[in-house]
């Protein structure tokens, strides 16, 4: 798997206990699963503050892109305190990066199951249970974000596969090199490159 160079490669911020240090120790995403007429559906949304989520859609608007964003008290209703510190988060936002459902979301459990476990969180309420809610540090969320993004769009279970493999085998530099790419409304094929790195070679 090819690497970025140090050169072109964005620092990860700073790991501080359960988030990072930007945002003072808060998960900056969020894993909600629920039910929608007996199909489970896992969503995935980038948290943060509501004016620089709404200055982000504002960009990626211009590049013609879309993006939803809902307050985050409308999405959660058990806020994470205990990894917040006992933070507000009345002027936070969920931006969402994807929903999946059917064989896209069976593709992506093992990299939840993965992912989180190494991070020491519980998976069950968003990986085998009705619905529930799970919050994770950026250095999980990054990985997490990958494998919804790069899977959603695609339509044959072995290349859903192959690129989820690929993604749970990523280095965390890896990760945020690979999550820049795909998010930066500048960077329109990000998500095509990605694809196109991990699954090219499934025939």
């Amino acid at each position: 798997m090819s690497r970025p160079s140090p050169t072109d490669s964005p620092a990860p911020e700073t790991q501080f206990e359960e988030g990072t240090s930007v945002h003072g120790g808060r998960p900056t995403f969020g894993l909600r699963r629920y039910q929608d007429e007996g199909q489970p559906i896992v969503v995935l949304y980038e948290l943060l503050p509501a004016e620089q989520a709404h200055a982000r859609r504002e960009r990626h608007e211009r590049r013609g892109r879309s993006i939803t964003i809902k307050e985050f008290n409308e999405l959660f209703d058990d806020p994470p305190m205990i990894h917040a510190r006992g933070a507000e988060w009345d002027d936070w936002a969920a931006m969402k990066v994807a929903r999946l459902s059917g064989s896209r979301l069976q593709s992506v459990l093992p990299v939840i199951r993965e992912a989180l476990g190494e991070a020491g969180i519980e998976h069950s309420p968003v990986s085998s249970t009705e619905g529930g809610e799970v919050f994770v540090p950026e250095r999980v969320g990054v990985k997490l974000a990958l494998a919804f993004v790069g899977v959603k769009d695609l339509r044959r279970v072995d290349r859903m596969r192959g690129l989820s493999r690929g993604i749970a085998r990523m280095s965390t530099e890896e990760c945020y090199y690979w999550h820049a790419k795909t998010r930066s409304p500048t960077s329109p094929n990000g998500v095509k490159a990605l694809r196109t790195l991990l699954t090219d070679h499934i025939n």
